[in-house]
């Protein structure tokens, strides 16, 4: 049990220090040093991430003969990310400040927590292949407290990506506080390359639209 903890909340940590819209929007809201928000945001995003994964590693014989529904979900996921990353390269084009160009932040950071883990398509993909790998060297099995164990540790590991993105990704946007431009074309591009590849993925690779094939 403790080798499982160990690797799942060491690849949840590593696999949430890549640029993205949710640790940006947490150093966002530490730099503004609206505490409260950033860990509301943090909670919410997380809570959607372990609920899914919670789902996914229990009903995986069920989600490989749910092909269609996988592909639709791929493309309204590929429309929001499209969306968004066009909010963001607007924003850097009209060479408005970093927040103006974050996606929904108009909303509660909570909601927006909720609503930009949910769109995250990433989530399914990285861990039903975690999954597969850690079931063939037997690191996890089919018991519930394996199952929580699990869990446990991919949230932990978020949070801890979230914590140093809080604490050391707000001083990084106070120092590149004259380079938000930048930053707004950073999001945006890593948004519209993430739904490239999404596109590539449903419509190009071989591999097929099981979740097997859904992956990074």
């Amino acid at each position: 049990m403790k080798r499982l903890f160990c690797w799942a909340l060491s690849v949840s940590f590593l696999g949430s220090l890549p640029l993205g819209t949710l640790n940006l929007s947490v150093a966002n809201y530490a730099f503004r040093q609206n505490i409260v928000g950033a860990v509301g945001f943090s909670l919410a995003a997380i809570f959607v991430e372990v609920t899914l994964v919670r789902l996914a590693v229990t009903t995986v014989r069920r989600l490989e003969r749910m092909s269609r529904f996988f592909l639709l979900f791929r493309m309204l996921t590929c429309g929001m990310l499209l969306f968004l990353a066009g909010n963001s390269l607007l924003a850097a084009w009209r060479m408005e400040t970093f927040r103006s160009g974050l996606p929904v932040t108009w909303l509660n950071p909570v909601l927006s927590g909720f609503v930009l883990s949910m769109i995250n398509p990433l989530h399914l993909p990285f861990w039903l292949a975690w999954t597969a790998l850690f079931r063939s060297k037997n690191i996890l099995d089919d018991r519930p407290r394996s199952y929580n164990t699990f869990v446990l540790a991919i949230g932990l590991g978020t949070g801890a990506a979230f914590f140093l993105y809080g604490f050391a990704g707000g001083f990084l946007i106070q120092e590149l506080g004259g380079r938000q431009v930048l930053l707004n074309w950073l999001v945006g591009v890593t948004l519209l390359v993430t739904a490239g590849w999404q596109i590539y993925k449903a419509f190009y690779k071989k591999a097929g639209h099981s979740p097997a094939g859904f992956s990074r």
